[in-house]
């Protein structure tokens, strides 16, 4: 059966009889001419025929999948778009809602906005939005992604990475190490110490400042790589004690919050307290940078982008957070086999530029840093130096 009655394929007729809103056609622009109807007279011989008894009308229902905003397009016929309405497209007319605000409210044209609501339970379709309600050209918007390149002058720092180091890594020099307070054991005689154990201490001052230490193993030795003596200790976090006891020269403390197993002969260091900032401006170092690398995490010979590097200078020689260092390997020395008479037949190549790499986090004599950019892996040995 045809969905709707149009003319030149035009309009939808939304509130006609039914019979004639199920004829022929598609949704247009402009609504047909007023026709009068002409009815031809009925035989003179003809005898009234009574009419069938009404019809009690079957409750509308509506589908489950019906939009509650539909916009009306060139081309759609009544029929379809009742179809996404109702299981039974002819009952149309009974959830029109005619709109007496708009210029011909009994037809549906290209462009309506129509919307469906509920009225005391039974719904209803009405117009809504469109050229007749607004006076403007409806606009059908559709998702989509737009692609844009980020100025080369921002990077974006990615904080996954560095996390961890920013708040329980640390370094600690050979006299903080050296004169740290340390686990001698437990009541129990237990070997390995989990969390809620007891445990006795040695070396706290009489009178601590404060209640709570981290707990930290010694690890790798960082060693100046200009004259080998040993600058710092990198220590390994295991987690915190609280000291429940101070009394003489052994105090007693409960390990809380481990990350890892702790032993005998790990060190108590102040708790940290500082916040963590996760927030970072690069920029150019104010000093004259002559450091290098002298460490690398989770890697054995070298590293590449967005990845830590541990350099030998830090706010002693006046570096900050944000700043960034260019990374650079030591020209080689050859042997110039053609040097001229009286040029030295040994040559040290320039410099190369390697990487970029941003200080994250600042010690002493020593930082972090995290590897912005490389063109060739990174190394221990690489000199860190003013962009």
């Amino acid at each position: 059966m045809p969905a709707l009655r149009t003319r030149s394929h035009a309009i939808v007729s939304a509130s006609a009889v039914i019979v004639t809103l199920l004829v022929g056609g598609c949704a247009s622009q402009r609504p047909p001419a007023a026709q009068t109807p002409v009815t031809p007279a009925p035989p003179a011989a003809a005898k009234a025929t009574p009419l069938p008894a009404p019809v009690k009308p079957a409750p509308v229902e509506i589908k489950p999948t019906a939009p509650t905003r539909y916009v009306v397009r060139k081309g759609d016929t009544l029929w379809g778009i009742a179809e996404h309405y109702l299981y039974s497209p002819w009952n149309w007319p009974e959830i029109w809602y005619a709109n007496p605000q708009i210029k011909d409210p009994h037809w549906i044209y290209p462009g309506d906005v129509l919307t469906l609501y509920y009225v005391n339970g039974k719904p209803r379709v009405s117009v809504t939005g469109g050229p007749r309600v607004n006076g403007l050209k409806t606009v059908v918007l559709k998702p989509g992604i737009q692609y844009e390149k980020l100025p080369t002058s921002e990077q974006r720092i990615p904080i996954q990475t560095i996390r961890p180091f920013l708040i329980h890594a640390r370094v600690a020099s050979v006299e903080e190490m050296k004169n740290a307070p340390h686990i001698v054991g437990s009541s129990s005689g237990q070997l390995i110490f989990g969390n809620g154990a007891h445990v006795y201490v040695r070396g706290l001052p009489a009178h601590p400042k404060s209640a709570v230490y981290d707990l930290y193993r010694p690890g790798k030795v960082l060693r100046s790589p200009k004259t080998g003596k040993i600058i710092a200790h990198q220590v390994t976090y295991l987690g915190d004690i609280r000291i429940i006891r101070d009394q003489g020269p052994i105090a007693t403390g409960v390990i809380e919050h481990v990350t890892e197993a702790i032993h005998a002969g790990d060190r108590l260091l102040p708790h940290n307290k500082q916040a963590s900032n996760y927030t970072f401006m690069p920029q150019a170092p104010r000093v004259k940078v002559d450091g290098q690398v002298i460490s690398l995490f989770n890697a054995l010979s070298m590293v590449a982008q967005y990845q830590v590097i541990v350099l030998d200078v830090g706010s002693r020689q006046g570096v900050r957070k944000g700043d960034v260092v260019a990374l650079e390997k030591k020209g080689r020395v050859i042997d110039d086999k053609y040097a001229s008479p009286g040029e030295s037949h040994s040559v040290k190549l320039p410099d190369s530029r390697s990487g970029t790499a941003m200080v994250f986090r600042v010690f002493h004599n020593i930082s972090y840093a995290l590897v912005m950019s490389s063109t060739r892996p990174i190394e221990i040995g690489d000199i860190a130096t003013n962009p």
